[in-house]
């Protein structure tokens, strides 16, 4: 009797020890992105690609089930393609017209 209750509580710790990140990894996926300056922006990104990393490892390792997969590696991959959107607005540089497009504005609407 006593061996039978020490197993459940061993397999229910074990349990327990699996879940415990899965559910702390989806909670801060489904976190609003706050902004960053850029070094942090990019610290967040490392560890969301890394995130996805580990919920693919524990899908191929049979910790994961496919439904549960599918839901973390979606909403990870969202919010590091967040990131990832952020940073690009952020270090894109204003676009410079093209020669041609100066000589057009140079010469006026009435020349075309």
């Amino acid at each position: 009797m006593a061996a039978g209750i020490l197993v459940a509580l061993l397999a229910l710790a074990a349990v327990a020890v699996i879940v415990w990140p899965l559910l702390g990894r989806h909670a801060a996926a489904s976190e609003p992105v706050e902004e960053h300056t850029a070094g942090g922006l990019g610290e967040e990104i490392e560890r969301s690609l890394h995130a996805i990393r580990e919920i693919d490892f524990d899908h191929r390792a049979g910790n994961l089930s496919d439904e549960d997969f599918a839901e973390l590696d979606a909403a990870e991959r969202a919010h590091a393609a967040e990131l990832l959107r952020r940073r690009d607005e952020q270090t894109a540089k204003p676009r410079r017209p093209a020669k041609r497009d100066k000589a057009r504005a140079s010469q006026g609407p009435d020349s075309a």
